[in-house]
């Protein structure tokens, strides 16, 4: 069973930092190094969903919550290839 209070949280914690800038001023890329080991660690170590954790950011973050890749080709936070 997901620990579904820690992904909230952690959603919480990437659109406060979009709401303070720190993304943008970081850049893209780095944004999405970033949030890529934060769903990474999150998802493995402390059994976090990352559905819940990228939520209303994938399509800012060029994300897929599933298999975190790079794309812009997103719908409903899922790329071509996990749609498929």
């Amino acid at each position: 069973m997901s620990d579904h209070s820690g992904s909230y949280m952690l959603n919480d914690i990437i659109q406060m930092l979009d709401d303070e800038q720190v993304l943008e001023t970081i850049g893209l890329q780095k944004t999405q190094q970033v949030i890529t080991k934060l769903v990474q660690i999150a998802t493995r170590e402390y059994d976090c969903n990352a559905g819940e954790i990228l939520e209303g950011h994938t399509d800012r973050l060029h994300l897929c919550y599933c298999c975190l890749a790079d794309t812009t080709d997103l719908e409903s936070g899922l790329c071509r290839s996990c749609r498929s």
